[in-house]
């Protein structure tokens, strides 16, 4: 049996995005509704704050939907400061993934995928990119949700990350 590229990247995206979704729920119970308490919470002052590792779990996993799936691209700015509007990017970024069709992945392990960053063009195959980037990437930013939530007290363990509670 062959694994395919959908299988190991799509499907886990949608599951770990709902284990977010949860993280954040405990996260506001913890602080009693007073989101402000999490909303720009940071591990360390030079690191980037916890709406934006949000916006990046949802980048990477849009854009591996337009870039393997052929999904058309679905624009988010980056302007969510409420967990009600973090929620929504999460429940939007799993809409998009619901959205491609798996076959739309078969074949494509050797497709040319051309990122465009800041630093310039990084060029991938198909299968470079989601285990080289793509993989790594949604799971750094997801790790730092959580490590987050830790560091400022939310009662979230490894059965949590795992979607286990």
């Amino acid at each position: 049996m062959s694994v395919s590229l959908y299988q190991v990247s799509v499907a886990p995206f949608i599951a770990e995005l709902k284990i977010v979704s949860k993280l954040l729920t405990k996260g506001l119970e913890h602080v009693k509704g007073d989101e402000s308490a999490l909303i720009d919470a940071r591990i360390i002052e030079d690191m980037q704050p916890l709406t934006y590792q949000i916006q990046r779990i949802s980048d990477t996993a849009k854009g591996l939907a337009v870039r393997m799936g052929k999904v058309e691209p679905v624009a988010m700015a980056d302007e969510e400061k409420t967990f009600p509007e973090l929620q929504e990017r999460i429940a939007k970024t799993i809409a998009v993934l619901e959205s491609v069709d798996p076959k739309s992945f078969e074949g494509i392990e050797d497709k040319e995928v051309i990122l465009v960053t800041r630093g310039g063009e990084q060029k991938f195959t198909g299968l470079s990119y989601v285990n080289t980037f793509a993989i790594p990437n949604f799971y750094f930013h997801m790790c730092m949700v959580y490590a987050i939530l830790r560091k400022e007290g939310v009662p979230v363990g490894k059965m949590d990350y795992l979607g286990k509670n």
